[in-house]
């Protein structure tokens, strides 16, 4: 088995957009994690999963070919990913959050993970809840940390377009989230 090299290898991308099968296999390793966390934070662990990311790195394998070196691998990976995860948004609108006591106080680490790992729970059901494009702007700008000029170039809009779907989906997160006892913790309070 080969090791995986660094994503930034410009030799090895260079040899993957001749087509070098060995390049373009190790390059496609490179961007899987990449692209795994991506798709998670945009679809959150549904079974649809494991197909999507097959779906995006199917076609980044096309895509390469046609890579011409002007912006990073990195960012024309995020743009095709975003337009894979647009195909599996399909969701119903209504998701239940179940009925849970109120979260007791943390006593260790472990107990301090699994509250952590339900609010993540929570937040993954109510990101799908939203507009496919809202969901897009929360991600790309709170989880994944883009600017919302960048996460525009990701999503294919504008930056004043990727800033309104930004501000509708932090709006309808707190409204579906302010009584949801793992989660309104975290929620910044309205200003009076």
């Amino acid at each position: 088995m080969h090791p995986v090299r660094p994503l930034a290898d410009d030799d090895r991308i260079a040899r993957a957009v001749a087509g070098d099968p060995d390049a373009v296999r190790d390059t496609l390793r490179a961007l899987l994690p990449h692209v795994r966390r991506w798709l998670v934070r945009l679809l959150g662990k549904t079974p649809d999963l494991d197909d999507a990311t097959q779906e995006a790195l199917t076609e980044l394998a096309r895509f390469l070919p046609r890579f011409e070196g002007r912006s990073k691998l990195e960012t024309a990976a995020h743009k095709i990913t975003v337009r894979v995860a647009y195909r599996y948004f399909g969701t119903p609108k209504e998701v239940a959050l179940e009925s849970v006591p109120e979260p007791m106080a943390p006593v260790g680490d472990a107990d301090a993970r699994i509250v952590a790992r339900e609010a993540l729970a929570r937040l993954q059901r109510c990101l799908r809840r939203l507009p496919a494009k809202r969901r897009v702007a929360f991600v790309l700008c709170a989880i994944e940390g883009l600017s919302p000029s960048e996460a525009a170039g990701v999503a294919g809009t504008t930056a004043v377009a990727m800033r309104c779907r930004l501000i509708w989906a932090r709006r309808e997160l707190a409204r579906m989230l302010q009584h949801d006892p793992y989660l309104a913790q975290w929620m910044p309070r309205e200003v009076e």
